[in-house]
């Protein structure tokens, strides 16, 4: 059976990353997980290679660096300088995608290729036998967005692409996932899942414990 990994975004209160990183290592979380925004691909704006930078000093947990911009092509290589593991640029944004994750995977690094919630997986295809993982976002931009129901079908589809052309990318989804929807999302077929932190904030003894006993529920079931 294989066994879901968990993000937790962090960054939302910068002056705070380092308690915050501390509590999710309590808690036993998979990888870090920033986003950078620029303003323009999205309305927000958020991250930087010093976040990054100051977040490997502190933790050495993997770090993954969502890319929310237009040219990702031209700030990879300063936040894989700074210490991200994980690159992830948007098949939507204004560059070239296949150099892009050439000259990603080129430095060392993992590469992920980013899915907005209505842009085919067809779209992409090409481009998974090169890429680490493929994220798919299932909510739009925006806190505490809910899941879109539509994208369970595009995670499906992506696993079974994945199966039919023996590629070996991580399915990674993001947005809207929490308790309720959670199960739903590991049957579909995703290996990882983007959290937001306060969803491990809470007052239970081990929420993450009770999350990783849903999606293994799911697993079983799937």
């Amino acid at each position: 059976m294989r066994s879901v990994r968990f993000a937790a975004v962090v960054g939302a209160k910068p002056c705070q990353a380092e308690n915050e990183v501390r509590e999710l290592e309590m808690a036993g979380i998979d990888l870090l997980h920033v986003e950078v925004m620029d303003g323009h691909f999205v309305p927000n704006l958020g991250g930087g290679p010093d976040f990054v930078a100051a977040l490997r000093a502190t933790t050495e947990l993997p770090i993954e660096v969502h890319l929310q911009i237009e040219q990702p092509d031209r700030y990879a290589r300063a936040f894989i300088e700074a210490g991200a593991d994980i690159v992830t640029v948007h098949l939507e944004a204004h560059h070239d995608v296949r150099k892009t994750i050439e000259r990603i995977r080129s430095m060392g690094c993992r590469c992920g290729l980013a899915l907005n919630p209505l842009t085919l997986l067809a779209k992409a295809l090409k481009h998974l036998p090169r890429i680490h993982h493929l994220l798919l976002l299932s909510a739009n931009p925006g806190p505490n967005q809910p899941l879109i129901p539509e994208t369970l079908k595009k995670i499906a589809q992506a696993k079974s692409c994945r199966e039919e052309g023996n590629f070996t990318c991580e399915i990674a989804v993001e947005g809207g996932v929490g308790q309720e929807s959670l199960a739903s999302v590991v049957i579909h077929g995703a290996d990882r899942v983007v959290l937001e932190s306060r969803l491990l904030h809470r007052e239970d003894e081990d929420p993450l414990r009770e999350l990783r006993a849903v999606a293994d529920e799911a697993n079983m079931g799937g």
